[in-house]
C-alpha cells in the first residue's frame, strides 16, 4: 500500500496501491505500484505455486534479451519518429495531457501503462522490453561497470539497499528509453513507472 503516482507532479499517495495506481488498468496491464521487495515475493510465490523457478533476471540477462544479441541499444530510428510502433513512452498523448513533456516525435495512443503486446515485439518475440513501466533487476546498484561478473550473473557486491532497473517507462523520455539505459530506487520503493518481468529457469 501506498506508491509515488504522477497527476502533474510525483507525490506519494498513501491510498494507491498495484490495483489502484492513480490511472484505469485492467489484468492485461503491467503490474505497476510493485517494489522490488514485492516482486521477490510474488516470484517465490510463483515458484511454489508452480513448482518452477522464477525470478527476477539479472542487469545482464535483461540487455542481452533486449538487444536481441545484438548492438543496437533501441529499434527505432535516431530521430524516435517510429518508437510508438515498438513501445509505450512519452509521446505526443502524453505531452498532449502534461504539456511540457519532452516527447518522442509520434504518438502511441497511450497517456499511461497500454496492455502487454499492445506493440511490436523484438526479434525474440519478447514484448514491452522497452517502455511501458521500468523493470526491477536482481542487481544491487553500482554506478559502473567495474568488478561486474562476466557470466551474466546479477551483481550482489555493491549498494543492495538500492537496485537496479532497465527499460524505461510510459513517462520515459528519448534518453532513458534505451537497453543500456540504467536506473535504481530503494528497494522498498513503489511508483506507477515501475514494474517487473520475471525470468524462469528451465531444468537441463
Amino acid at each position: 500500500q501506498g506508491c509515488d503516482t504522477y497527476d502533474g507532479e510525483w507525490k506519494v499517495h498513501a491510498e494507491n496501491n498495484w490495483q489502484n495506481p492513480g490511472f484505469a488498468q485492467t489484468g492485461s496491464h503491467p503490474v505497476t505500484c510493485a517494489s522490488w521487495d514485492d516482486a521477490q515475493a510474488y516470484a517465490g510465490w510463483l515458484s511454489a505455486k508452480t513448482g518452477h523457478r522464477y525470478r527476477l533476471p539479472s542487469a545482464s540477462e535483461w540487455e542481452y534479451a533486449a538487444r536481441t544479441g545484438g548492438e543496437a541499444v533501441t529499434p527505432w530510428n535516431p530521430d524516435g519518429s517510429d518508437a510508438c510502433a515498438s513501445a509505450n513512452v512519452a509521446d505526443k498523448s502524453a505531452a498532449h495531457r502534461y504539456p511540457g513533456w519532452e516527447a518522442f516525435p509520434c504518438d502511441d495512443g497511450y497517456v499511461y501503462t497500454a496492455p502487454v503486446g499492445s506493440f511490436k515485439a523484438n526479434r525474440w518475440a519478447l514484448n514491452d522490453m522497452l517502455g511501458n513501466v521500468f523493470q526491477w533487476t536482481e542487481d544491487c546498484w553500482h554506478a559502473d561497470y567495474a568488478g561486474a561478473p562476466v557470466d551474466g550473473s546479477a551483481r550482489r557486491d555493491a549498494v543492495c539497499s538500492e537496485r537496479e532497473l532497465r527499460g524505461g517507462s510510459w513517462f520515459s523520455t528519448p534518453a532513458f528509453v534505451r537497453a543500456n539505459y540504467r536506473n535504481h530506487f530503494d528497494a522498498n520503493y513503489r511508483t506507477s513507472s515501475v514494474g517487473f518481468r520475471l525470468a524462469r529457469d528451465l531444468a537441463p
